[in-house]
């Protein structure tokens, strides 16, 4: 029962440090919500997007808990994504991202481990013409410290 209440504790401590610095900070912040494999988990957090450091390229940190397979995770990712223009409001996107994962399995006995690992992304940003940002993003694992793949959808607040 403790190792719960420290998992919720630990999510509302990040998700209001998060988004009130958002607030402060006057940059989009949005909520995000998925499922991974290996550890096969129901992903969920949120995220930041800072203005773009060149034409069409985006720093998008996030946080993100993990539950399931008898374990949980806690990631903190800095996501860096190459935004195509189109010229309709969806804009695909590619990029990379550095991966610190915190995992706790359930099992007795079990040692909690803290990796740092790195991903390849790519996924559809969906412009705000019509309502808030939406995204679908997908990450494949490129170390073994991080998930295989993890497929995430998200809506972001300005």
């Amino acid at each position: 029962m403790m190792r719960a209440t420290l998992r919720i504790s630990t999510l509302a401590v990040l998700s209001a440090v998060f988004l009130t610095t958002n607030a402060w900070a006057g940059y989009p912040a949005g909520v995000r919500g998925g499922f991974s494999s290996n550890p096969d988990q129901f992903v969920f957090g949120v995220q930041m997007e800072f203005p773009p450091l060149a034409k069409n390229l985006y720093v998008v940190p996030s946080a993100e808990v993990g539950v399931g397979d008898d374990a949980f995770s806690l990631a903190v990712n800095g996501d860096l994504q190459y935004r195509f223009h189109t010229s309709s409001g969806i804009r695909p996107y590619v990029g990379g991202a550095l991966n610190l994962i915190y995992f706790d399995p359930d099992a007795e006995g079990a040692d909690s481990d803290t990796n740092i690992g790195v991903s390849a992304l790519g996924g559809l940003f969906f412009g705000s013409a019509n309502g808030p940002p939406l995204f679908v993003d997908v990450k494949l694992g490129l170390t073994d410290e991080v998930p295989d793949w993890k497929f995430m959808f998200g809506v972001m607040f300005k």
